[in-house]
């Protein structure tokens, strides 16, 4: 198992958690960020809902997104926010990609079995990462080329146009 630590202080934090359990401390590597090399390196990425859903998306890894939040917020959550996904490449796809574990079903049990089952299913993983290589090269929409016509246009002196009929 491989965990990014974002900070030296998360990085005591997963340590100090990791020594309770001295089997696991054998099996994982911290590292000191390199959230997106760890998310390249994994065959699945246990994470939270947010931006590091769209970039395991966006590193064509298969993910389990896992949340629980206090139960004030999730109860104010449900009644102002009225989507049926939490994560990003759910939203984008808008159909159920991404497994989402939230609230009371995030529980150790439930990630457990859930990250087993997609250990298992090899072919579901590659599918999958298939799937998130055609969404990024759609959501990508050539912004590297675009970005160099529009300073070339600015450094001539021309004023910039919608590109590709945008």
């Amino acid at each position: 198992m491989v965990i990014p630590a974002a900070t030296a202080d998360r990085r005591r934090e997963i340590s100090a958690l990791l020594a309770n359990y001295p089997l696991l401390v054998e099996r994982t590597v911290l590292l000191d960020g390199q959230a997106r090399e760890a998310m390249i390196a994994s065959d699945i990425v246990l994470l939270a809902s947010g931006t590091a859903a769209l970039e395991a998306m966006l590193c064509h890894r298969t993910m389990l997104v896992a949340y629980r939040m206090a139960p004030a917020t999730h109860w104010l959550a449900k009644r102002l926010v009225k989507t049926q996904w939490v994560s990003l490449p759910n939203l984008i796809a808008q159909e159920t990609l991404v497994p989402e574990l939230i609230q009371e079903a995030a529980s150790p049990e439930a990630i457990a079995d859930q990250l087993s089952a997609m250990l298992a299913d090899e072919d579901s993983r590659h599918a999958l990462e298939a799937r998130f290589a055609e969404m990024h090269a759609t959501l990508q929409r050539s912004a590297s080329r675009r970005a160099a016509v529009a300073i070339g246009l600015l450094a001539a002196g021309q004023p910039l146009e919608r590109m590709d009929g945008e």
